[in-house]
């Protein structure tokens, strides 16, 4: 079969196909919106019959009241009986009028068959006595007298002869609504049937004139392309004495050191530049034939965006008999630019003349979009990183601000209103001899002088601690858990439950330490604990830190990402900052927090294990 008759056997397939999913969504389509319809018809038709059948009850109601009102001499009695009687007509005027026209208010859509229609002329005459007999009731009841109870009876034996023939007639109205709606429902199931039967008709026809011929057609071209791999085999066994014969040529291609892509023989011209010869090659590039456009070689280069002076400079070379190699970024019939490595190879004659010049290229089109493509990822990683850097350093930057407010607080509201106290006190020593009161003074100062002495250390401590420097990571921590434990109104209980004893590096020790003061500061101001645990774990490979306290927690996914977020209060510095330097020393920082189940934070330090010596060799304690 020819590729044409393939095509249109194809086509006229997938046309066949179309139309048949068009057939079964048209049907399916169809089926729901009728079901719909009559969905909605069958609701109408349920609140016709069920106010056909309150109109019953309503008849029935009027006559019990009228008797009632005859039954009772009671002014307040027969008010009352007066007004449900108004209400009772009303309602029954308004759902009969329904009945025959419909009511959007009672959301009834009236289309009353002849039979009903028939019915209801024949329920007239006593609908309308028993109104206009209620209503004439209603209204004499506005002055009924004693002398006026004659004409109340009669209306109302007007009322009760009429009721009972009403309610006979409206019966068989009611059951001919029944009737109705039932024949609507048999006759929806038969138009469901009739649907059902029509989609699978369409199945069948897809089946038997779609998918069978399908069939058919893949098995054809199945035995034809079995047919082709034969004959394509024989020509191979027919080539291979050709491609025996190119084995020295590709030999000699393969020795010369060539860019990416073989160069080919694009174009040929004469000596002046005009073309000979184009290869599709050349044509399929540039998406059009340089024939066609009357263009010679060098006005071609000039097009494509070398100079005069350097076209003219190829030009005189080439013609030198000389080989010009270069870069030509040409641009095809679409707009693309297409890159190729260009030789300008001139042939010459007997008389060592240029006699030709031949045209040999290599695309490397796709060789410059990919090394664009990986310059424009690498920029990109370079620039995230660059951006990352300048956050963490922003954030460092922050974090030693913070860390300077905090000591300038510290020395402030410390150690400089205790030199001021210090400072009032002594000048209020009264140095006159035999004071009474000057030894107390003295012994007051003296007292300042030492707690000055006290806060200063404490503040020396917090700020390079000599224990961490002098006898390593436990004892440092554990002296501070226990002066933490005696400025603070908290029980922080230091554990080392593997007695680790061991010296790491400085910068590990400091960080780490640093890690653990900034988990129990954070937990003495914020967490509103009551108990704040250090606990020291190790094995052959890890040292664990966990620092945990009962306080009220928070919720730790609004600091789950790195970098960690920093509101404008800087809530999130102190978190970053600990990952930074649990990161530094190669740690893994873990945090654990629920709103109420307080908070624990654990560090898992490798040692035993570090490259270029970072980490002291150690063993277990």
């Amino acid at each position: 079969m020819k590729a044409s008759e393939r095509k249109n056997s194809f086509e006229k397939l997938w046309v066949l196909y179309a139309l048949a999913l068009f057939g079964i969504a048209a049907s399916i389509i169809s089926s729901q919106v009728y079901v719909q319809q009559y969905f909605s018809k069958q609701e109408n038709d349920s609140r016709i019959i069920n106010i056909a059948g309150r109109q019953r009850m309503l008849s029935q109601k009027i006559s019990k009241l009228v008797l009632q009102i005859n039954a009772t001499d009671e002014p307040v009695s027969q008010e009352k009986y007066r007004n449900q009687l108004a209400q009772a007509v009303t309602l029954w005027e308004q759902s009969h009028q329904a009945l025959l026209q419909g009511d959007p208010d009672l959301q009834v859509q009236v289309d009353n068959s002849v039979s009903i229609d028939s019915m209801f002329q024949a329920l007239e005459p006593e609908y309308n006595i028993i109104v206009q007999s209620a209503k004439q009731l209603v209204e004499q009841l506005e002055f009924t007298t004693p002398n006026r109870s004659d004409s109340l009876l009669m209306l109302a034996a007007k009322i009760l002869d009429n009721e009972s023939q009403y309610l006979e007639e409206m019966d068989t109205i009611v059951f001919q609504y029944d009737k109705e709606a039932r024949e609507r429902v048999l006759y929806l199931e038969k138009i469901e049937l009739l649907l059902l039967g029509i989609s699978l008709v369409i199945i069948l026809c897809e089946l038997l004139f779609i998918f069978r011929p399908t069939v058919r057609q893949i098995r054809k071209t199945i035995k034809e392309l079995i047919q082709s791999e034969k004959l394509a085999k024989g020509m191979a066994r027919e080539l291979e004495v050709l491609y025996n014969s190119l084995e020295a040529s590709y030999q000699e291609l393969a020795e010369v050191e060539l860019v990416e892509d073989t160069p080919t023989l694009y174009a040929k011209t004469d000596a002046t530049g005009r073309f000979s010869y184009v290869s599709d090659i050349f044509s399929g590039d540039l998406e059009y034939n340089v024939f066609e456009r009357n263009e010679d070689l060098f006005s071609w280069l000039e097009q494509e965006g070398y100079s005069a002076d350097q076209v003219e400079n190829i030009r005189r070379r080439a013609l030198a008999g000389n080989t010009w190699v270069g870069e030509i970024k040409a641009t095809s019939e679409s707009g693309d630019f297409i890159w190729l490595l260009a030789h300008i190879v001139p042939t010459l004659d007997d008389q060592q003349q240029v006699e030709s010049l031949n045209l040999i290229c290599s695309n490397q089109t796709e060789l410059k979009e990919a090394q664009a493509r990986s310059h424009e990822i690498t920029r990109e990683k370079i620039d995230k990183k660059v951006k990352e850097q300048r956050f963490r350093s922003s954030l460092i930057l922050e974090g030693q601000e913070e860390e300077r407010r905090r000591i300038s607080r510290d020395i402030h509201d410390g150690i400089g209103q205790l030199l001021t106290a210090l400072k009032f006190k002594v000048e209020a020593i009264d140095l006159a001899p035999n004071m009474p009161k000057r030894e107390t003074e003295v012994q007051e100062a003296q007292s300042l002088l030492n707690h000055i002495i006290r806060e200063v250390r404490r503040v020396s401590f917090n700020l390079n601690p000599s224990a961490l420097n002098d006898y390593g990571l436990i004892p440092a921590t554990k002296r501070f858990c226990a002066e933490a434990n005696r400025l603070s109104d908290k029980a922080i209980i230091f554990d080392n439950e593997t007695g680790f004893i061991n010296r790491l590096e400085k910068n590990i020790e400091t960080n780490l330490y640093r890690i653990i003061q900034e988990s129990v500061n954070n937990a003495i101001k914020y967490a509103n604990a009551n108990e704040i645990r250090v606990i020291f774990s190790h094995n052959a490979h890890y040292l664990n830190v966990a620092i945990q306290d009962d306080g009220v927690g928070f919720s730790y996914q609004e600091y789950a990402q790195q970098p960690a977020p920093i509101s404008k209060n800087g809530s999130g510095l102190g978190l970053f900052n600990m990952r930074e330097r649990a990161s530094f020393i190669n740690a893994t920082l873990d945090i654990h927090s629920a709103e109420g189940k307080g908070t624990q934070i654990n560090i898992h330090l490798p040692i035993n294990e570090r490259v270029n010596g970072s980490y002291q060799s150690s063993t277990s304690g």
